[in-house]
């Protein structure tokens, strides 16, 4: 499992986590973040390309943000 929080002056303004829900060796992974979206991932590409696809589900609406499926 993967958990990624944002803090802005210590106060949290987003988290979300993701769990590997399909292997595939050196090809692609399958992880569900806890909003429900799946991201399809190359183990090989790391961590943090990972980290950047689960912070793509965010999406920022008048001056809030929300996740996106």
């Amino acid at each position: 499992m993967i958990t990624i929080a944002i803090l802005i002056n210590g106060e949290p303004i987003h988290a979300c986590s993701t769990t590997r829900i399909k292997e595939g060796g050196d090809e692609v992974y399958e992880y569900k973040i806890d909003d429900g979206s799946i991201v399809k991932h190359k183990y090989n590409d790391g961590t943090i390309v990972l980290v950047k696809k689960m912070l793509d589900t965010i999406k920022r609406l008048k001056n809030k943000w929300i996740k996106i499926n």
